[in-house]
């Protein structure tokens, strides 16, 4: 008789989970409130439109590339992905928007129109968060989590007081 194990939610973090518990032998059960899968990366339709729920979910593409490797799949087996340009509109009255565009170059344009000299303190940010995710992810999200001791190490201590910023701006803005 196979351990059984029940997952609640259907989000990714959960579907997540389901998978390596299965692929370990387990017999999963999902549990899920909604009418679909996927927690905050679902999508509500509603009158013609279809609205993403949460935010996007490929800000972290080799997050994904890991997961599928894992079971010997690659992302491209199950879907395509397609650069959209504009990214999207910000809309400020139902006749007043600015296309926010995809190239880097496109909105170092639009951050200058707004605001002159904001596109250097912009790439500086995109600088820091880069090298912020990366540490995150090698040092952080990818520790099997068994005990807070693994998150230390010289790179975080190094880096901790970019992160502790990093979570003042985010608690402030909250």
């Amino acid at each position: 008789m196979s351990l059984r194990a029940t997952v609640i939610g259907s989000g990714f973090s959960s579907l997540s989970a389901a998978c390596y518990l299965a692929q370990s032998g387990m017999d999963v059960t999902i549990l899920e409130k909604n009418d679909q899968p996927g927690g905050r990366a679902r999508q509500l339709r509603s009158e013609g439109f279809i609205f993403d729920i949460g935010p996007t979910w490929y800000w972290m593409p080799d997050i994904f590339e890991n997961f599928f490797a894992d079971f010997q799949r690659i992302p491209s087996d199950y879907y395509k992905l397609r650069r959209l340009d504009p990214s999207y509109s910000i809309y400020f009255s139902p006749t007043d928007f600015e296309p926010v565009p995809a190239s880097k170059e496109g909105i170092n344009k639009l951050f200058e129109k707004y605001q002159p000299g904001s596109s250097a303190l912009l790439q500086k940010f995109l600088e820091e968060a880069e090298m912020t995710y990366h540490l995150a992810v090698s040092q952080m999200a990818l520790k099997p989590g068994h005990s807070p001791l693994e998150f230390i190490s010289v790179q975080t201590i190094t880096h901790a007081p970019l992160f502790i910023q990093s979570l003042r701006q985010r608690v402030r803005n909250k």
